[in-house]
Formats: C-alpha cells, structure tokens, sequence
C-alpha cells in the first residue's frame, strides 16, 4: 500500500513539474518573442534578401534579372574591388593598433589619477567617442584644409605652404585614420581603466618587494593580466573599423582616385549612385563573411583564453 502511495505521489510531482516546464517555457517564448521580431525584421530579413539580391542584376526600378554568380565573379575581376578591400584593411589595421596603444598608454597615466581633475581628464578623452561622426569629420575637414583651415593658418606663420592633406593619396588615408583613432582611443582608454581596476594591488606591492622596476611591471604584471581586456577591445575596434562609413563619405567621399574609398562606402556607392542593387548586395554579404570570420577568431581566442585561466 505504502509503495502504491509513493508512486502515485512521484506520478503527481512528475506531472506538476512537467506542467510547470511547459508553462516556463511557454513565458519565457512570449518574453522573448518581441525581441526575436525585431531581430528578424531588421537583421535576418534584410541579410536573406541581400543573399537573394545579390544573384541578380537589379535598378531598383525594373524586374531584377538572375545572373547567377555574375556579381562576385565582377568582384572578384575588378582592381577597384581589391583596391578598395586593401583600403578598408589598411584602415582598419592601422586605426585600430593606434587607438588601442593610445587607450592603453592613457589608461596607465590617469588610472591613479582621482578627484576632479583626473575625472575631468578622462570625460575629456571620452567626449570624441560620443559625439557625432559626421559632426566631428566637419571639424577634421577644417582642420586639415590647406586652403583656408587651420592647418594653411599654422603652415603660414612659418611661412611654409600647408599640404594638401585631403588630395594626397598618400596623406589623405592616414587623415581619416587620424581621425579614427582619435574618437575611439577614448573608449579603449575607458575599458582599460575598467581592466586595471580589477588587478589585485598586492601582485604590486610583491613585485616591489622582489625588486620590480615600473617598466617590468607593466611588462610582467598589467600587460599579461589584461589580455582578456586587449582581445575584447582587438576585436571589437576591428569590427568597428571594418564598417567605417560616415567619416569617410563626410571628408574625402572615397578620393582622391578611390585612395580613401572604403567597403561600406563603395556597397553605397554601388547602390544609389551607379543603381547597381545585385552588384551592392553582392558587397555586403562579401562584408558580412569577413565579419563573420573575425567574429569566430574572437570567439576562438576568448575561449582558449577562459579555458587557459580556468
């Protein structure tokens, strides 16, 4: 009789807690489905239908044509394509090293920085990663305008000629980089600050004890420690920088001679100036893979790193 009791007793729980399962995840759905909506109407929707458009030849205003791989067979044919790939790569090398060891090196200098003036430094380098992209490329455009900017007001109380920073092809890359690593060394700075913080302060004071000069604690000490802080910040400025569009399209619009013309810069281009929908199409799912890889190395490096600290 006893045994019957228990059974019947295991098949009510089985029962309440099946039932309370189904329920949770029946909450959980509806809680979820409003953001699951928005991500599909604004993310997926618009990637599958670019993949779809992307293997026809579309105006905007006629029926697309399918023509197959055509459009990436272009790409892969075009020196302009490959040029502006290089750009974008070069950009984004660059932009991104510099901002990261500008982070760095302001972090280290206002990180025991307390009180009013340390907090007003560190808004001061954080304000250029909040304000307006095309806002701050206006100021850039002034800046370096050889004709009636600051740079031309500098050169010519020296009575040197200012060069013509946005018309060389040379000159003119390393602008938008300066520009670039400007607004986004603030942030690196704000996430190392972040990173230093957790850094137990008695690794420093032994290290001081055995001898340890400042360098070699920064070099054996901080540098090591924030290494998970350095992939995170590695990764998200290369995929920040790999999307570079306004500032770029504001000071130069890709010239001279494609010399600045960057990857989201040319899918626009191809898009609403030439009306070449299938050929942009093919461009952004192009980006979209070289994301996607940068995305798993990410993941690949922090994984190895959480299981290396385990």
């Amino acid at each position: 009789m006893s045994t019957q009791r228990s059974d019947a007793a295991r098949i009510r729980r089985k029962y309440y807690w099946g039932k309370y399962r189904k329920n949770d995840l029946v909450t959980a759905f509806l809680f979820l489905l409003p953001a699951f909506a928005v991500f599909f109407v604004f993310k997926y929707y618009p990637l599958l239908d670019s993949l779809r458009i992307s293997f026809t030849s579309w105006n905007f205003f006629s029926a697309p044509k399918p023509v197959g791989l055509q459009n990436y067979v272009k790409l892969l044919n075009s020196k302009t394509f490959w040029k502006i790939l290089g750009n974008t790569f070069y950009y984004t090398f660059w932009s991104t090293l510099l901002s990261l060891l500008l982070g760095l090196l302001l972090a280290l200098c206002l990180f025991r920085k307390t009180g009013r003036r340390g907090n007003a430094l560190k808004t001061l380098f954080f304000i250029p990663n909040i304000t307006t992209a095309s806002a701050v490329a206006i100021l850039w455009l002034w800046l370096f305008n050889s004709a009636n900017g600051l740079s031309e007001i500098i050169f010519g109380a020296f009575g040197k000629t200012s060069p013509a920073w946005l018309l060389d092809k040379n000159l003119a890359i390393w602008t938008v980089i300066s520009l670039g690593v400007w607004r986004a060394m603030g942030y690196v700075m704000t996430i190392y600050l972040s990173g230093l913080s957790q850094i137990d302060g008695t690794v420093y004071e032994a290290a001081r004890i055995d001898g340890a000069s400042e360098a070699q604690q920064a070099l054996y000490i901080t540098l090591p420690l924030l290494r998970p802080t350095t992939l995170f910040l590695l990764t998200t400025n290369l995929i920040s920088a790999m999307q570079v569009f306004d500032v770029v399209q504001v000071m130069t619009e890709g010239g001279p001679s494609n010399a600045t013309n960057v990857m989201n810069l040319y899918i626009y281009q191809e898009a609403f100036i030439r009306e070449r929908a299938g050929s942009a199409a093919a461009l952004s799912i192009t980006l979209f893979l070289l994301l996607l890889v940068l995305t798993v190395i990410q993941r690949r490096l922090t994984g190895e790193e959480a299981r290396s600290n385990a």
